[in-house]
């Protein structure tokens, strides 16, 4: 997934836009939407798990409940867009089943900004050399938020930091 944070941010918008624009027209939406999320969450994922194994190991937070929330939103972000979006059942049919949807829709809230905010605040840690507050990573959490358009700021944070903690990685190969 390292390969996620090589890309230009124009490169990676583009990838993440051409699936859903596939997902308009196409007998298969749930596929290519699912395409589009998934490589988003990958791209969410890959930047909280290296910008945290970047930090200092004394100050370096766990990320067995990151980890724990990106697999349950990904299986239900599956489930729900190849399952769900081809069934011709309506949820709307009675206010218990309305109920059990509201309540599905708020835990894919709370995984989305659960492992947003893991993200945003191991960037801005990263950034500041030391780990920082949720409220000093807002930020970063409303440009994952507002997706596709927050790659363009997260993107060239992520590059600044790879160039100045891993030399080699951030396509600034020097020649021995």
């Amino acid at each position: 997934m390292d390969l996620l944070l090589r890309f230009k941010h124009w490169q990676l918008f583009l990838l993440m836009i051409i699936p859903l624009m596939f997902s308009e027209s196409s007998m298969f939406a749930g596929i290519w939407g699912s395409i589009a999320l998934v490589i988003h969450l990958a791209w969410v994922y890959a930047i909280g798990i290296k910008m945290n194994s970047l930090l200092p190991t004394v100050i370096r937070p766990g990320t067995k409940f990151f980890k724990i929330h990106w697999w349950l939103l990904l299986g239900i972000i599956l489930f729900a867009y190849n399952i769900l979006s081809y069934s011709t059942y309506s949820p709307l049919n009675s206010n218990s089943e309305m109920i059990f949807f509201l309540g599905f829709g708020l835990i894919v809230v709370y995984l989305e900004f659960s492992i947003w905010m893991f993200a945003a605040r191991m960037l801005e840690s990263m950034i500041e050399g030391e780990i920082v507050n949720r409220s000093d990573s807002l930020k970063a959490f409303f440009c994952f938020w507002i997706f596709p358009i927050g790659v363009w700021y997260i993107q060239p944070a992520v590059h600044r930091v790879l160039a100045k903690y891993e030399p080699n990685a951030a396509g600034t190969d020097s020649v021995a």
